[in-house]
């Protein structure tokens, strides 16, 4: 079996250390020429390391170790400016060259590659330049400051936890807005990677007749769940007492729709979830299996989770707007090489036969970054990773809870204090 979490360790370091690299993800034409302690590959990696304590402690613990004297934080902030963040959206780019090119096969669920899409804020440093690019969040009747978000837009293999496709955006764009632009590009990316059958899963809020037309024109599959009330026509047959048939969607001013299958499924909380599907083969798909499909959908909310708990992405190291897209980029680029690694350990997840166990990338975050950015600056070998993350791996295990649930009576109602003290 191919390891490709060793491999994407191996791709980034040479990858970043090859000349024409930092030529083409450098501001200026002269950065990083002179011979100087920090390096483009020396500050390249360590934004990939992702600073969570002080940047002058961060710098004091600095590698490699023949530092006589470690850089200074001023040094480390004016080096790291003169990094554009697209070096780190190509590393993203790689990581998935790595998992698909050459094994169309990988962590696929009956030969689909099933994706999710969902958006989450991101809560920004004040400075002026975020928020004059970003804005502010203003709720109706809040008075004071109120904190800059950004809203993040991801797209997510849910069988491997791969990002395939990330947008950071003003908070006043909207999720179904950008779910439309991104749609195509990650359908075109995946096809360049020879990944032809797609199922894209969404939650309640994305369904509609213009983005049913759109999944269609790109031959693509896909599971909307159909929030209450909406499409009046569907819910009648729905309380009618039917669970699985055919039904044409269309708005009230259309007279041609969009043909799919409906399935509405009773939940254990008593709630009736209908979802609406692509998948008409009812033999090769049944009720069941799509609500195995759509339960995957869970594994995007458990990658933000991981971004914004386990590696605290809300907790920047700079103020500035290219501080702060340097870090976002490079965050999903770690949990990228850490989801592999976490693939080659456990197997990708399959929803047909859920483990009882699985790695808990929180634990492994925290063990493995340091030892990353050693790897990656010359100053530790790729095995000497490897060795550490298959003892970390043995402990740092959580159990699966298949039928735990989650009240949203809190979601979506942000907190004025900030849960992370911030570096910056």
């Amino acid at each position: 079996m191919v390891e490709k979490g060793k491999n994407i360790i191996l791709r980034i370091k040479d990858t970043i250390h090859l000349r024409k690299f930092p030529v083409k993800h450098c501001l200026a034409k002269n950065s990083f020429t002179r011979r100087r302690k920090l390096t483009f590959p020396v500050v390249f990696s360590m934004i990939l390391r992702l600073v969570k304590k002080s940047l002058g402690i961060e710098c004091e613990l600095m590698e490699p170790s023949t530092f006589k004297i470690p850089p200074s934080k001023q040094a480390f902030s004016k080096a790291r400016y003169k990094i554009a963040h697209t070096g780190f959206k190509e590393l993203l780019d790689l990581s998935l060259q790595t998992a698909y090119q050459g094994d169309t096969s990988y962590g696929t669920w009956r030969g689909y590659r099933v994706i999710a899409r969902d958006g989450s804020s991101v809560r920004l440093p004040g400075s002026q330049e975020i928020v004059s690019k970003f804005g502010r969040l203003n709720p109706n009747g809040t008075t004071g400051t109120m904190p800059s978000l950004a809203r993040g837009s991801l797209f997510v293999d849910l069988c491997t936890s791969l990002i395939i496709s990330a947008r950071f955006a003003p908070w006043h764009v909207g999720e179904q807005t950008m779910a439309e632009e991104q749609l195509p590009e990650v359908i075109n990316q995946l096809r360049s990677l020879e990944q032809e059958k797609l199922l894209f899963i969404y939650d309640r809020g994305y369904i509609s007749i213009k983005f049913i037309e759109q999944h269609n024109a790109c031959q693509t599959d896909f599971i909307f769940r159909v929030q209450e009330k909406n499409y009046t026509n569907l819910w009648k047959m729905v309380s009618s007492g039917k669970s699985d048939f055919d039904f044409m969607l269309a708005n009230n001013s259309k007279t041609i729709g969009q043909k799919i299958r409906v399935i509405a499924l009773s939940l254990p909380n008593d709630k009736l979830e209908v979802l609406v599907t692509s998948l008409f083969d009812r033999e090769k798909f049944t009720a069941d299996d799509i609500s195995k499909a759509y339960l995957l959908r869970w594994h995007i909310e458990e990658c933000y989770k991981r971004l914004k708990i386990g590696s605290e992405l809300e907790n920047f190291s700079g103020k500035n707007l290219d501080a702060v897209l340097q870090e976002f980029w490079a965050h999903l680029v770690m949990c990228n090489i850490l989801s592999l690694h976490m693939c080659d350990r456990q197997g990708a997840w399959n929803p047909d036969q859920i483990a009882q166990y699985r790695l808990n990338f929180s634990v492994l975050f925290g063990v493995m970054r340091q030892k990353l950015y050693q790897v990656l600056v010359g100053d530790c070998s790729p095995k000497s990773f490897q060795r550490l993350f298959n003892r970390a791996s043995i402990r740092a295990k959580i159990k699966i809870r298949i039928s735990r649930l989650y009240s949203r009576d809190k979601v979506d109602k942000p907190r004025r204090n900030h849960v992370f003290r911030r570096v910056c």
